[in-house]
């Protein structure tokens, strides 16, 4: 019952989050409905019986262009015009000028000049700007004369268009041009700052997520770019013409290469340095025009040419580097619709590049922003999908690898289990029981010798203890130091059937914990005390070339050489196993019947 109840609240949850995701949905479209309706129908009615300020285009101006040696391009071009009686109220006269200087004569008085700092030989042009003459009722009838001097030579022939009316209907008339380019630059801005901010996090909290940065990038620079390229960004910061053009070349300039950057992150190795010489040579380009236009050689516009053709290059490259990954990798898996956006980019591109040289300037063209724009969202979101899917199986990973370490400490505590068994059965109970008995007997019969006997045994089981708890190799002295606490106790229990002799050559080298001692132990239980007189073990080491050899020699009763296998108690076996997988060597048996027995270890020597 429990269970049935507990999949019918899961299933009942489960269809209430259903039936919310849908409401949502469907309350959202019907909002973006209604707003849409009210957005293109009228609601409401407006009576005014005075007429609103507004601005007119000045069709009757007489145009000249005249000679002038000091111009920059060697003409200037004259506008001169009179204000009739048709204002009844102040106006301003405004007209938009690109890359030209301008000086406004009212009756032959100067009232406004704009061209670059004579002191700043560097900068050539004004820029793109605004120029707004506030002009009174008192102005009527006066002759206005205007002279534009264009900076480069493209500029020659430009029209000016001339308006008088309210400024504010002036700055409404542009801004409604240029809404939709705005509002798109800032998107493109927004996107770039998200993109930003998602990649610093990834970088500095989990070390991925680079090339999210490339793209974020790209797409403030294109926002940019578009933002200070229209005409109503001027009215804004009508002091700063040549900062915002300069700011919009340069991120023109510039923007290709973190893009391309973006870009080669998901081509094989030859594309990504197709991509970074290209990246080079851009950003060598971008070098030369800044020093160019510091020495006052060339400036940023003059070298526009330049910038346009290393884009196109770019975006063809680019286009083609997929292309040719398309055919020689055909299996590899990428998102289709990354291709065909690829080319909407270009088509951008391109479709901005000739809006310029076709009309003079590439503003208000939408297409090809939207295509920026459409193509940075898609890829970023794309990028963060991967991002994501990534993270799902890193974390997969991480949780396997969580379970794999869980079942390794799992291992490792069953393993020390085993090898805590193994070392306390080299301690024999019968073993401890007769030294416990043997001290028992001397504390009746002879208190010194029971002190040092307590004393070995004592120090006999804490070693055996401290080396149960070492997991590598231990120094040959202390397992000898062992060593001779056990014979010394065996030999207060058959004083005179165990002697016991060493000749030790080499003391500097180490062995796996409890490996002399079990074989010492099996030579004095089954050769020594099986025999009627007493017998002798002798312990040697020695060394050959990079090989320790230690022997074990009893002249015990011995045994058949057929033997040896069903002679190898459970402590030889373990002995012989640590030797061969802990330090690489081997153990031999030699006995003869009568003669006694002979166990040879060799161990590689450890390097210094």
């Amino acid at each position: 019952m429990p269970n049935l109840a507990s999949h019918y609240n899961s299933k009942q949850s489960d269809s209430l989050s259903k039936i919310s995701v849908l409401l949502s949905i469907a309350a959202g479209i019907t909002m973006a409905g209604f707003l849409l309706w009210l957005g293109v129908t009228d609601n409401i009615e407006v009576y005014q019986s005075r007429e609103d300020c507004s601005y007119e285009v000045l069709e009757e101006v007489a145009c000249q262009e005249i000679e002038d040696a000091e111009a920059p391009i060697g003409i200037k071009k004259e506008y001169v015009f009179f204000l009739d009686q048709r204002s009844d109220h102040d106006a301003s006269l405004a007209f938009y000028t690109v890359h030209q200087n301008v000086e406004v004569y009212l009756e032959g008085e100067c009232v406004f000049r704009m061209e670059p700092v004579e002191e700043r030989s560097t900068i050539k042009t004004a820029g793109s700007n605004w120029v707004m003459i506030p002009l009174y009722r008192e102005d009527a009838g006066k002759e206005i004369r205007v002279e534009i001097t264009p900076v480069y030579e493209s500029f020659r022939d430009r029209q000016v268009e001339f308006l008088f009316g309210s400024s504010l209907a002036i700055y409404r008339y542009r801004l409604a041009l240029d809404l939709p380019q705005i509002i798109l630059g800032i998107m493109a801005i927004f996107v770039g700052i998200v993109f930003l901010c998602v990649a610093t996090y990834n970088v500095v909290e989990k070390g991925r997520g680079k090339s999210l940065i490339s793209l974020g990038l790209f797409s403030t620079m294109i926002g940019l770019w578009r933002l200070t390229d229209t005409r109503f960004t001027p009215f804004i910061l009508p002091e700063k013409p040549v900062f915002l053009f300069y700011v919009s070349i340069c991120m023109l300039m510039l923007g290709m290469i973190p893009l391309m950057k973006w870009f080669g992150e998901y081509f094989e190795k030859e594309g990504r340095q197709v991509l970074d010489v290209c990246c080079i040579v851009d950003a060598l380009a971008c070098l030369v025009q800044v020093l160019l236009q510091i020495c006052g050689i060339l400036d940023f516009r003059e070298m526009l040419v330049l910038t346009h053709i290393l884009i196109g290059i770019d975006a063809v490259i680019m286009i083609g580097i997929a292309v040719q990954e398309r055919k020689k990798y055909p299996r590899k898996k990428e998102i289709p619709a990354a291709r065909r956006l690829s080319y909407l980019f270009v088509a951008g591109v391109l479709a901005d590049v000739a809006a310029f040289y076709i009309k003079g300037n590439s503003s208000g063209l939408l297409f090809s922003l939207m295509a920026f724009l459409f193509y940075i969202v898609f890829l970023g979101i794309a990028t963060m999908y991967n991002y994501s899917e990534q993270e799902i199986r890193i974390s997969e990973q991480e949780r396997q690898l969580a379970n794999q370490e869980k079942e390794l400490a799992e291992t490792e505590r069953k393993l020390t289990e085993r090898r805590i068994a193994v070392m306390m059965s080299q301690i024999r109970t019968h073993f401890i029981f007769n030294v416990l008995t043997t001290i028992s007997g001397f504390c009746k019969s002879d208190a010194k010798k029971a002190d040092e006997a307590l004393i070995r045994f004592s120090r006999y089981l804490r070693k055996n203890i401290k080396i149960i708890e070492e997991e590598g190799m231990i120094d040959f002295s202390a397992e000898l130091e062992q060593l001779e606490d056990y014979v010394a106790l065996e030999q207060m229990r058959f004083p005179d059937k165990i002697l016991f002799s060493k000749d030790i050559e080499e003391m500097n080298f180490r062995i796996p914990p409890l490996t002399v001692q079990p074989l010492v132990e099996n030579a004095i239980k089954h050769g020594l005390l099986e025999q009627d007189r007493s017998g002798m073990v002798i312990l040697r080491t020695e060394r050959e070339g990079e090989m320790v050899v230690i022997t074990i020699v009893d002249d015990g009763v011995g045994f058949v050489p057929q033997e040896i296998k069903s002679k190898e108690c459970v402590g030889i076996r373990n002995v012989r196993y640590r030797l061969e997988n802990m330090a690489g060597g081997s153990l031999a048996i030699d006995s003869t019947p009568g003669e006694g027995t002979k166990v040879t270890i060799k161990i590689l020597m450890e390097a210094e």
